[in-house]
């Protein structure tokens, strides 16, 4: 809620709204394949000013301010874990799918496919090295990126989770059903935008970035389903707004800190 951006005027609320579905299929008793869908929304709520820095007056075919808008991401997860070896583990997922404000008929600048392999090994029973590439739009200016991380149970129940550049969390369990954590980790995209012009609808990129840190507690009421609760700040990020119009001069700059919180509902079968 109540966040800004650089030097512009006015505010945003973003609300998000996300759904995903993985099922991994056993093809041998070393390796598995991965099938999903997911689907990320996020509403926009601007005050009347926001964005209009640079862009007043305003005309017919000419926006004047960012103004309210709906950013979805929706598409299909496919994966393949091989166990190399029994402590040397492979993964290799791609996310195809539509980025956009789905506001005209979608074209190839409106699909991107955020991809990543990962290679895990276990040099002792509780720490593991990770190392691999990634690609997807988090990083404007940066989409392919090495991943380098590790997990490591630091004594029983305690446990520090890295994945650079993207992750990272401490988490304490004391039980097996219930932990708590502190975490920072970045999300974002880059989504195709459409406004209306001289010609019929333009369009552009719209880029979003939030780093967040969180204190959260995971709970498994049962084996089957979980709720986790976070709760924390929006440490920094980068917007680079635009509503397609071809006039329009970009929304840009860091983002303030501000307030942030999320629940997930997780159901296992």
């Amino acid at each position: 809620p109540n966040q800004r951006v650089g030097d512009e005027p006015g505010t945003f609320d973003m609300i998000g709204y996300d759904f995903d579905l993985e099922v991994p299929v056993l093809i041998t008793t070393e390796a598995y394949l991965l099938f999903g869908v997911y689907q990320y929304g996020r509403n926009y709520q601007t005050s009347s000013s926001f964005g209009s820095a640079r862009n007043q007056p305003a005309t017919p075919l000419r926006d004047g301010s960012f103004g309210d808008d709906t950013l979805t991401a929706a598409g299909a997860r496919i994966g393949l874990g091989w166990f190399l070896d029994p402590n040397l583990l492979l993964e290799i997922e791609t996310n195809p799918g539509v980025y956009s404000d789905l506001e005209d008929s979608l074209n190839h600048k409106d699909y991107d496919f955020p991809s990543s392999a990962l290679l895990t090994y276990r040099p002792i029973d509780n720490f593991f090295l990770k190392a691999g590439l990634r690609y997807n739009q988090i990083f404007e200016d940066a989409p392919w990126l090495p991943y380098i991380g590790f997990s490591w149970e630091v004594v029983e129940g305690l446990r520090i989770d890295l994945l650079a550049p993207e992750y990272f969390e401490i988490s304490w369990w004391p039980s097996a059903a219930t932990s708590f954590a502190f975490g920072t980790f970045v999300q974002g995209a880059e989504y195709r935008v459409r406004s209306p012009s001289e010609t019929g609808k333009s369009a552009a990129n719209l880029n979003v970035q939030e780093v967040i840190s969180y204190l959260g507690m995971t709970h498994r009421f049962t084996d089957r389903m979980s709720l986790q609760v976070r709760t924390g700040i929006v440490l920094a990020g980068d917007y680079n707004l635009t509503t397609g119009a071809p006039a329009f001069d970009n929304a840009e700059g860091a983002l303030d800190q501000g307030f942030y919180a999320d629940v997930t509902f997780g159901i296992d079968w």
